[in-house]
């Protein structure tokens, strides 16, 4: 009877023992969930209570927008999103609001390969500038839609295994940092809406696998650098609303994959490029600039533009005979210019809009010279 009991005793300190040993295994390092902690503590999310899940020890099981690699239990995914596309504000019909700011402990999670904090509106404060030396697995770097101040921490080009770098809709100033164009993987650039300034880094080209190119609404200055033709795989370059000048290097329409190009509110001077009006883009809008000279006549049966915007600019001349030719002009403006002559008669100009003309020189039929 003795031995029974003493063998049901060993028989269950085994079997508490083994789950002590398998909880500690499946939860994450404590260093990583003081981590957490201390970030936590840092936001306020008043409304939802997304926060409230995490509890416990164990960041790995059950934490809301925290993700764990299944072998080594090292937190490897950080996404809060406060888009109302998220099911858990879905349902709710709101998107989130959170206040405070990204505490550095973030910097202690070395394993991170997503860092995503984004679309909350008044998450406040400076981008920790530990992130660029103490992450770097980090390939996604989304902090947009704040109201985030300072500059980007000058060595960010340090992390160089990232894809996507977006921290769009915030209030950053400073200069683009030189070394952005070390981060030779990069696919996904997007800092519009914010106060950057200074010029685009001439030896952009070095991004090599770059697909889109989002700068629009900040304060950048100097020219366009033609390097930018050199970026193979770039689809989508959005330049506009910011104080560049000079002239629109004619190699941008000799891109192979450049789809949408949009440079509109800048001070850009000389005349449209032909080889942007003969290339295979279906998004141009160089509006609101100080372009000069005539609209080239090199349209062709190739041609499919859903959006050419070149309005209130300074272009001469008549409007090209060549567009007639063109497959598909979907929208078209070239309103307040210089332009005179006569419009041409079938498409695409039958269904577009009389005021895609208005406020030039003296086109006929609106205007008569």
């Amino acid at each position: 009877m003795v031995y029974y009991k003493t063998m049901t005793s060993v028989s269950l300190l085994l079997v508490v023992t083994a789950l002590v040993v398998s909880s500690v295994v499946e939860s994450c390092p404590p260093s990583e969930w003081a981590a957490l902690m201390a970030l936590k503590a840092s936001l306020n999310e008043p409304y939802v209570g997304i926060f409230h899940s995490w509890r416990g020890t164990n960041c790995c099981y059950r934490w809301y927008g925290v993700h764990c690699d299944p072998t080594t239990r090292r937190v490897v995914d950080i996404t809060l999103r406060g888009l109302l596309d998220d099911p858990t504000f879905k349902h709710l019909n709101r998107t989130g609001y959170m206040s405070g700011s990204i505490s550095p402990s973030i910097c202690h999670l070395p394993q991170l390969s997503t860092l995503s904090i984004s679309d909350w509106k008044a998450i406040s404060g400076p981008i920790p500038r530990c992130l660029p030396s103490s992450l770097p697995f980090l390939q996604i770097l989304d902090l947009s839609g704040n109201v985030l101040s300072g500059s980007i921490p000058h060595d960010i080009g340090r992390l160089r295994q990232l894809t996507m770098l977006n921290l769009a809709d915030n209030h950053l100033s400073g200069r683009i940092p030189s070394t952005l164009v070390n981060l030779s993987r990069l696919t996904h650039l997007d800092l519009r809406n914010n106060a950057l300034e200074g010029p685009i880094p001439r030896d952009i080209d070095k991004l090599r696998m770059l697909n889109r190119a989002l700068l629009s609404h900040n304060r950048i200055t100097g020219p366009i650098p033609w390097t930018i033709s050199r970026i193979y795989r770039l689809a989508d370059l959005d330049l506009s609303l910011n104080r560049i000048s000079g002239r629109i290097p004619k190699a941008l329409g000799t891109m192979p994959v450049l789809d949408s190009l949009k440079l509109k509110y800048n001070k850009l001077r000389g005349g449209v490029p032909a080889s942007l009006l003969s290339s295979r883009m279906s998004h141009i809008d160089l509006s609101r600039n100080g372009l000069a000279g005539r609209v080239a006549d090199v349209f062709h049966q190739g041609t499919y533009f859903i959006n050419l915007d070149l309005s209130y600019n300074k272009l001469r001349g008549g409007v090209p005979k060549s567009m007639k030719l063109a497959k598909y002009i979907g929208h078209l403006d070239l309103s307040h210019n210089r332009l005179c002559g006569h419009i041409p008669r079938g498409s695409p100009f039958n269904h577009l809009h009389a005021s895609s003309f208005h406020k030039n020189k003296c086109l006929s039929p609106l205007k008569h010279c």
